[in-house]
């Protein structure tokens, strides 16, 4: 008996922990000019219906800069939401949510996890050095519909795991190969 209530806690547990706020990159490697998509998800334990509403910043060590085509994803552009705004760090303020009504026959995609936001990264024409543009989140509100026939949420912030990645910006292999040669020729001045 012991073991199977410390199985259920164990259960329950790794449900509660489900929640998070995941980060995908399109390309994790671009040149000079070139450009990637990020896309922000949201998942949630099994014990839940589907995602109600998340209120996050996005941040990026490059700040806005470089940043375009910032968007809701449907169906989490419901009323009341935001794409956000930049800011010095990234994009602050983004709040996404869809509507589970379900007297008016109106119905939370279920997904599991859910896409809610996007925004394309392009790096400058001229890159120099090789640099790595790191991405986070610092979610503030995290709500969930526990289920279908009911529009009421709770909140799942508590056991957030938060989203992480990056983009690695390399220098044009042109210009690599300039300064591998640059190198070789000083290093043949030497001896």
């Amino acid at each position: 008996m012991k073991t199977a209530a410390i199985l259920a806690v164990a259960g329950v547990a790794a449900a509660a922990a489900a929640q998070s706020v995941d980060i995908a990159v399109s390309a994790t490697t671009i040149g000079p000019g070139e450009s990637s998509v990020v896309t922000l998800s949201a998942g949630y334990g099994a014990g839940d219906y589907a995602v109600a509403g998340i209120a996050t910043d996005f941040i990026s060590s490059v700040g806005s800069t470089g940043w375009s085509d910032v968007a809701l994803i449907s169906p989490m552009d419901g009323p009341g939401t935001s794409a956000g705004a930049p800011s010095g760090t990234g994009v602050d303020g983004i709040l996404a949510g869809q509507l589970n009504f379900p007297p008016a026959g109106i119905y939370a995609d279920d997904s599991n996890p859910i896409a809610f936001w996007t925004a394309t990264y392009t790096a400058p024409a001229d890159v120099p050095d090789a640099f790595t543009v790191d991405l986070s989140t610092e979610t503030s509100r995290f709500d969930v519909y526990v289920d279908r026939g009911s529009s009421a949420s709770e909140s799942r912030l508590s056991s957030l795991r938060e989203g992480a990645g990056a983009i690695n910006v390399v220098p044009a292999p042109a210009s690599l190969a300039l300064l591998g040669l640059g190198g070789l020729a000083a290093a043949r001045r030497r001896r």
